[in-house]
């Protein structure tokens, strides 16, 4: 037997030791594989806001376009709301059903943990320095415009439905993830 030197037993000691070290080790299974994928969320993301932000500006925003009674032009915003609903469910249907259907929930909320700091952190440049940063920012976070115009039309404020717009929408893709498997 293994005594410590005050008459007690050791193998327990060791059995958690080794426990814990087969924890750790583990763990960092987990965290190697979810290097590989906590970039494609903010990927999928930006690439499809500048896709819908280059569709809008060169080809869809042409339908909101109308003509008033006293010949001023204008757009209408119930054809604006419209052309947004209609990007962002396609956006999150491709991203959800072709995309993200293979990861896991675990890895689907981390990947877009990291796109909500991404958000947040780019935001507030974009605030700060205005300009063409802002626009640039505008661009890359046009997949959810839906969303602020939304919150902006019932909060009438922008700050709210800012902050609300780069922390809640990357979270709809966990919903289309699977269940983790349990491996242990």
């Amino acid at each position: 037997m293994c005594f410590d030197g005050q008459g007690q037993d050791c193998f327990p000691a060791l059995a958690f030791f080794m426990k814990s070290i087969y924890n750790y080790i583990n763990r960092i299974k987990v965290v190697c594989y979810m290097r590989k994928s906590w970039w494609k969320i903010p990927l999928y993301c930006i690439v499809a806001s500048w896709i819908c932000f280059q569709l809008e500006v060169r080809f869809l925003v042409r339908w909101t376009i109308v003509t008033l009674p006293d010949g001023s032009i204008s757009t209408d915003s119930t054809r604006r709301l419209i052309l947004n609903i209609v990007l962002f469910i396609i956006v999150v249907a491709i991203g959800g059903f072709f995309f993200f259907r293979k990861m896991t929930h675990k890895e689907l909320f981390c990947s877009a943990s990291v796109l909500v700091v991404l958000n947040i952190v780019f935001g507030l440049i974009a605030y700060k320095m205005q300009g063409m940063f802002s626009f640039y920012f505008a661009e890359l976070t046009e997949w959810d415009s839906l969303i602020s115009s939304l919150l902006f039309q019932v909060t009438q404020n922008v700050w709210i439905s800012a902050v609300i717009n780069w922390i809640l929408p990357p979270y709809i893709f966990v919903l289309f993830g699977k269940k983790a498997s349990n491996e242990s």
